[in-house]
């Protein structure tokens, strides 16, 4: 299936139950177009996702064709057409537009010919000529017109072996011909992206060749792999993105009982192979991807999982962030975003966000304190829900998003943070405690305090981020928790908020302010502090590419929002004097309770019920801006304060183009009622309540007040 939804964008799934990906491809021509095929419930289907630009991050699947979860490829021309297969050989193009799919699996070259292809047929398109595609069998086929004729520009590049082509019989309690058992086939095809006319192509039987010449010469250079036996199955080839003579071979042998990984850079365009570490690589390797940046970050899939090489293979460690033991069949990089997708077999598809932070990183970056490691740029989008029930509850799967703005990775260290793995946070704590008590019996500190600071993460120091704009202006400033080693955090594009209100009247905690409106596209700069460490990295912010609004016009819807946040800042704060009086109301009732139970005074029954009907007077204050939290059941709100700003900001929020004349009405509604409810508030609060204030001075009302002495008396 293809994720389409009439030029909208979205953004990859995460996790599908049951979910079986041979292979994955992504499109760098149309960024954000990623293909695959999966099993869902037991349906078998070959399903792709399409994110268009950076854009909706919604799910909205379309299928364009039936199987069993096999290439899925776009043609780079027109996205809402590409290709498809499944077992056997059968190959397809369908177009979203017509609704077709044309049958283009390849003729024999004669009709004596007998074509072999496997269950998961080799197929490619050729990176310098978007019609030519490439698909295998026993031989390698070409079309140069999208799959309407073929040309064989190879001779049989497997081993041919008739002990080894029994499908026909093939089955066991009961017979089994599905395609499943043909062997002898082509199982990888891999175009340079380099180079014109290379080709690197592998097979289920160990044969592995290369052409320099589009097919015209063929050079067999498998017999100079050192280490696997022969007739291991060749299930990736990749072309290295850096030298076109270069590419990485993965052999599997785990269906002869041989579960070692075996992966090869060979150079040379054959001459040379290097069987890359092994150590630290756990199961059977079954795909192998270079980064396209750094040639000595690697990528390499295996039955139990992603394991990462920074030092070009000759070492490797299992990533483990967020992806489970799973075998990872295929891997593609989306380029332009430097996002790692995973193709796995009962697990779906996932997606690595950026994992541009791994390049260039060496060991000795984590003895560091603080360290920026990459900073990817926020692309501003609007995001809209996927074509389906609005409230789906478990009728409906949805994968996680990727979160929207600007990606920081950075490191983190020192033995006062904690440490996300848990075996090792819990001995953190442990020699915490120990040498706490050796300072408590030192007579340093006591026992309590031991405890606390080895237990409560919130005696960790904190990360504080602040952004600055073009300007050098500080827009956003906050604190947040950290751990040793790789953190990420988001920035999402927003400047700082206003102070909120919670049911205490109390104001925002000493991490910051909450985010504010959204910034205008641009450039700025994020620092990190940690102790007396900081660090920073220059940003971008970019603008949504579908937006059809003018850099003034978005100014205007800015500047509008940040009035609007001006305006409920006053509210708010009006809000809280209100709340701060009542809390104080209460406090001197409860006073004039306990006074009242010791001396009987009208002067103090008297301010009793002027203090009771002060409270109801700011209850009324309140209820100007906003329904008062614990009302019950549902009441009339349209004339608070609160509800005109909302319907402003709903106007104003709406879209990023300038206000509308209706938009500026609202606008002008709250303005004037926030001006109407604070000259009531500040009546109240110079009259009324000034006026209680003093009746309570006079009442001897306080804390702690002199008192009359005990006298005893016979």
């Amino acid at each position: 299936a293809i994720s389409h939804d009439q030029g909208q964008t979205f953004r990859f799934v995460r996790n599908l139950p049951l979910a079986q990906f041979y292979h994955i491809a992504v499109d760098n021509d149309v960024p954000y177009n990623i293909y695959g095929g999966l099993q869902d419930n037991g349906s078998w289907r070959g399903p792709a996702e399409v994110w268009e630009n950076a854009g909706i991050r919604n799910l909205h699947w379309q299928e364009v064709g039936f199987g069993d979860g096999f290439d899925t490829l776009p043609d780079p021309d027109n996205s809402h057409s590409g290709y498809g297969m499944s077992q056997g050989g059968t190959l397809f193009r369908w177009n979203l537009d017509t609704g077709e799919q044309n049958l283009i699996k390849p003729d024999p070259p004669s009709v004596d010919t007998e074509l072999r292809f496997n269950w998961n047929a080799a197929l490619a398109i050729d990176p310098f000529d978007p019609s030519t595609i490439y698909y295998g069998s026993q031989f390698v086929h070409r079309s140069n017109d999208r799959g309407q004729s073929w040309k064989v520009i190879s001779a049989d590049l497997t081993t041919n072996n008739p002990e080894m082509q029994t499908y026909r019989t093939s089955g066991g309690l009961t017979a089994d011909v599905t395609a499943a058992e043909n062997y002898t086939t082509i199982t990888a095809i891999a175009p340079s992206t380099l180079q014109r006319d290379v080709l690197w192509v592998g097979s289920d039987d160990g044969r592995v060749h290369v052409t320099r010449d589009g097919g015209q010469n063929w050079s067999r250079i498998d017999t100079r792999a050192r280490g696997v036996k022969a007739g291991a199955w060749v299930p990736m080839i990749n072309p290295s993105s850096h030298e076109a003579g270069t590419a990485f071979v993965v052999f599997d042998d785990h269906r002869r009982s041989d579960m070692q990984p075996y992966v090869y850079r060979v150079e040379n365009f054959g001459t040379r192979w290097t069987r890359l570490a092994s150590d630290g690589m756990s199961g059977y390797a079954l795909s192998v991807l270079q980064d396209h940046v750094d040639p000595n970050l690697l990528f390499v899939g295996t039955e139990f999982g992603l394991h990462v090489s920074i030092d070009g293979g000759d070492s490797w460690t299992k990533f483990t962030a967020g992806v489970p033991t799973v075998s990872v069949m295929d891997m593609a990089i989306q380029a332009r975003e430097n996002d790692l997708v995973l193709g796995t077999h009962g697990r779906a598809a996932y997606v690595i966000d950026d994992y541009s932070a791994l390049r260039n990183l060496t060991t000795t970056d984590f003895n560091e304190r603080l360290k920026i490691l990459s900073a990817s740029a926020g692309q501003q989008y609007t995001p809209r829900q996927s074509p389906s029930t609005r409230f789906t509850g478990s009728g409906e799967f949805r994968a996680d998003n990727e979160p929207v703005g600007v990606l920081l990775t950075f490191l983190a260290g020192g033995n006062d943070l904690p440490h996300p793995d848990e075996a090792k946070e819990k001995a953190r704590k442990q020699a915490l405690r120990t040498s706490a008590a050796h300072a408590g019996s030192s007579g340093n500190r006591d026992d309590d305090e031991q405890e606390v600071d080895a237990d409560n993460e919130s005696k960790a120091p904190k990360l504080a981020v602040s952004v600055k704009d073009a300007d050098g202006n500080v827009i956003r400033s906050y604190k947040t928790q950290v751990h040793q080693g790789i953190n990420r955090l988001v920035w999402g594009m927003q400047r700082d908020g206003i102070r909120p209100i919670d049911d205490n009247g109390h104001g925002a905690s000493d991490d910051g302010l909450p985010p504010g409106p959204m910034v205008l596209p641009g450039n700025y700069e994020i620092t990190l502090t940690l102790g007396n460490n900081t660090t920073s990295a220059a940003v971008e912010v970019l603008r949504d590419p579908r937006s059809p609004y003018s850099t003034e016009e978005l100014q205007a819807n800015f500047n509008t929002l940040v009035t609007l946040m001006n305006l409920r800042n006053t509210a708010n704060s009006a809000v809280r004097k209100i709340l701060t009086a009542r809390d104080d109301v209460d406090t001197i009732a409860r006073i004039i309770g306990k006074r009242l139970e010791i001396e009987s005074s009208d002067e103090l029954k008297a301010l009793k019920k002027q203090t009771s009907k002060t409270r109801k007077d700011l209850g009324e204050l309140e209820k100007l801006f906003r329904t008062p939290p614990n009302t019950k059941g549902i009441t009339y709100s349209g004339d608070t304060v609160n509800s005109k700003l909302g319907t402003a900001g709903f106007y104003i929020g709406s879209n990023n183009g300038a206000p509308s004349p209706a938009a500026l009405t609202y606008i002008d509604i709250a303005e004037k009622a926030l001006a109407n409810a604070a000259e009531k508030v500040n009546s109240y609060l110079t009259g009324d309540l000034a006026e209680y204030s003093k009746n309570v001075k006079e009442a001897g009302v306080m804390l702690l007040p002199v008192m009359d002495p005990v006298k005893v008396t016979k």
